[in-house]
Parts: C-alpha cells; sequence; structure tokens
C-alpha cells in the first residue's frame, strides 16, 4: 500500500534526522582514526596494533550487523536510530578508564557494535520512504554522514588533542551523539501506509537474504572493497605524518578535505546511478572502484618532495572513491533483497564488510612493519579493489 501524502511531505525531514544521528556516531568512529598519531604515541603501538583497532572498532560493529538488521526490520528504525546514537554516546563518556591497549580494543568492540545499529536503520529509512528511482540519491544524501563526520572530527579533534589530550576530544562527541539520539527518539515519525494504523513489519528468516540473487558477490565486493576503506583511513594521517613529515595539523586538514569529497562522492555517484545509469548501481560501483584503485596507486609515487597542490588532489580523490561507494551498496543490497528485508540486507552487507577489515587491514599494518614502507600497503589497497570490481561481473539487476 502507497504511504500517505500527508506523511510523504515530512520524508526528507526524517532523512535529515537518520543523516544527523549518523552525523553525530561518525565523529566518534571516524574521529577516533584522526586522533591515531596522538594515541599510538600515548600507547607505544606498532602498525600491526593499530590495523588491529580497526579490527575490534569493525569487529563488534559486524556481530551487531545481522541482528541490528533483523531488529529493524521487526520493529522500525525509530528505536534503532535512537537507542544507538545515545548508547555509543554513553560508551563513549566512560573513555577516561581506557588506559592501557587491551581496555582500548574492548572499548572499541563495544563502539563498533552499539554505533553499526545506525546503519540498517537508515537503509530502512530510504527504503521505506523513498521510490526506486530515489533512493540513490536519498541512500547518498544519508550516506554523506559517515565522511562528514569524519570531516568535523578531523577539523576539532586533534586541535583539542594536542591541547587537552585524546581523551577529552573524544569526550565532546560522546555529548554531541546523546543530543542527536534524544531528537531521533523525539521527532522521527515510521511511514504511515494509506489504510493502515500502523506501519506493518513481517521479517522474513536470516538465511532467505543469502538466496536472493546477486547479493553474495555483492557481499564479496564489499568485504574487499571496505578493507581497502579501511586500510585508508586507519593509515592515512600516519602515512601523511610519518612518510610525507606533515604536521599533525596539517594532516588532519588534508584528512577534512578528503572526508569531504568523500561525502561529495556518496551524492555524486548516487545521482549518476540515478540519472545517467538510470537506476543501475552496478556501473557507478565500478567507476569508482577503478578510481580508488587508480588512485591508490598513485600513492606509491608521492613522496616528500611532492607537491602541496599534488597530495592534496590524490587524498581528495582517494575520499572520493573509498569514502562514496557504501550508499550505492546499501541501495543495491536493498533492492535486490526487497523492502520487506532491506534492513536485514542492508546488515549482511556491513557484516562482510567489517569481516574484511578484521582480517585484512591488519595484515597490512603488518605488511608496513615488516617493509618499512607505506608502499606495500597502498599497492595491497590497489589489489583488494580490483578483486572487488571482478565481483561485480556476477551481480545481475533487473531492468
Amino acid at each position: 500500500m502507497a504511504i500517505s501524502q500527508l506523511s510523504l511531505g515530512k520524508r526528507w525531514g526524517f532523512l535529515g534526522l537518520a543523516t544527523l544521528a549518523q552525523v553525530s556516531v561518525a565523529m566518534i568512529r571516524v574521529g577516533i582514526t584522526t586522533l591515531v598519531p596522538f594515541i599510538k604515541q600515548d600507547l607505544l603501538l606498532s602498525h600491526v596494533q593499530v590495523g588491529l583497532m580497526s579490527s575490534f572498532l569493525n569487529g563488534g560493529a559486524g556481530a551487531a550487523g545481522i541482528p541490528a538488521g533483523r531488529l529493524v526490520d521487526r520493529v522500525g528504525a525509530r528505536l534503532i536510530l535512537g537507542y544507538g546514537t545515545v548508547g555509543c554516546g554513553v560508551l563513549v563518556l566512560g573513555i577516561y578508564a581506557i588506559t592501557g591497549y587491551k581496555a582500548l580494543l574492548v572499548f572499541l568492540c563495544l563502539i563498533g557494535f552499539t554505533s553499526t545499529t545506525l546503519v540498517p536503520a537508515g537503509g530502512k529509512v530510504v527504503a521505506s520512504w523513498f521510490s526506486k528511482n530515489e533512493r540513490g540519491m536519498a541512500m547518498g544524501v544519508r550516506q554523506t554522514a559517515v565522511p562528514l563526520g569524519g570531516a568535523a572530527a578531523a577539523l576539532v579533534l586533534p586541535w583539542l588533542a594536542m591541547d587537552r589530550g585524546w581523551r577529552f576530544a573524544l569526550i565532546l562527541t560522546a555529548i554531541a551523539s546523546i543530543a542527536t539520539g534524544l531528537l531521533a527518539f523525539r521527532y522521527y515519525q515510521e511511514p504511515q501506509m494509506e489504510g493502515t494504523g500502523s506501519p506493518q513489519f513481517q521479517p522474513a528468516p536470516i538465511p532467505s537474504i543469502f538466496k536472493r540473487r546477486g547479493i553474495p558477490p555483492l557481499l564479496l565486493y564489499c568485504c574487499f572493497l571496505s578493507a581497502g576503506q579501511w586500510t585508508y583511513l586507519a593509515y592515512l594521517m600516519l602515512f601523511l605524518t610519518e612518510s610525507l613529515h606533515f604536521p599533525i595539523i596539517m594532516a588532519a586538514n588534508l584528512f577534512a578535505a578528503a572526508q569531504t569529497c568523500g561525502a561529495l562522492g556518496r551524492v555524486m555517484w548516487g545521482v549518476l546511478s540515478d540519472r545517467l545509469f538510470h537506476g543501475k548501481r552496478r556501473p557507478a560501483l565500478a567507476l569508482v572502484g577503478l578510481t580508488a584503485a587508480a588512485t591508490s596507486v598513485s600513492c606509491v609515487l608521492i613522496s616528500a618532495q611532492t607537491p602541496l597542490w599534488l597530495v592534496a588532489l590524490v587524498a581528495a580523490l582517494l575520499g572520493l572513491s573509498l569514502q562514496g561507494w557504501n550508499g550505492l551498496t546499501h541501495t543495491l543490497a536493498s533492492e535486490l533483497a526487497g523492502t520487506e528485508m532491506a534492513g536485514l540486507a542492508v546488515g549482511v552487507t556491513n557484516s562482510c564488510g567489517f569481516l574484511g577489515v578484521m582480517t585484512l587491514t591488519p595484515t597490512v599494518g603488518f605488511l608496513i612493519d615488516w617493509t618499512g614502507t607505506f608502499a606495500v600497503g597502498w599497492l595491497s589497497v590497489a589489489v583488494l579493489i580490483g578483486v572487488a570490481v571482478l565481483m561485480l561481473v556476477w551481480i545481475k539487476e533487473e531492468n
């Protein structure tokens, strides 16, 4: 049944609430990567240990992905948006209790578990409120939240960390997260269907999602591209400060610029898939992957003597591509699975992506430690993305 016209007029406001909630959580998740130089120095970590931080953060997220998607399909997006955002903020308030590396890993796992609930919730918002020809752009708009939150974190948190320490910097992100979660509780509404008093949720069995045509290769695409994405997030700041010898604030500004371009990319790739490719997601995902692979290879050629404008251009392209694809995969997953399983599809997709991060990102860190150079890391990213693009051959979209 169709969504009532009265409710339909509010959909962009509800999308804005879901996006704002994701921004606040992204300031925590991505913000941690902007603080890696401070954490690495404070806890005396190796590059492998930095990679394991991403593994535990995404490991917690992977564990929550499928249950969160299932829960979203059962109870709707409102409760998950609210509880997930508030819960993540409350956890971060305990950051001063973290004094060692093992405790930090447990903390990151809990943050990942709590924060990832917003992803299937946001996917459900888009699948429920927007038609097929609008979902690419709508999902792209919502997905700008992650890089925008990362950009805001990069501009603010390193400054605070230099003056007050990295733990104090994270406390401010906790306050923002709790506030936006309360807003989602208060103002978000589930879509009201014409002729019904409340939305109907009939979640399908979890194994059925893997039987949907195109879902398995999409999961592999997300697995390999997520590993490339989080390798970039985990090591870009260290690459800029350790290999190119940039001051931390300059490196943070470049990181913020890359994240801003990532936000632009999430809208741009969505609009391209809606308009240029007439609702097809696969060509846009292939273009994203090829751009990311080529840019990763170009990082091998960068040195401390490379002009700043060229380094900035490469960082921008990394953000545009490696931060720009998530919305497209979530849109494609929800379309392949159908609206009734949209939340579960996005949750499963995320879990497979997080599995790639858990296993491959610290492996890249080991290679960096072993060889003593970041070049092998960037080449590894290019290879991972190349494998991901090959997976698209087995995805068939409906006309």
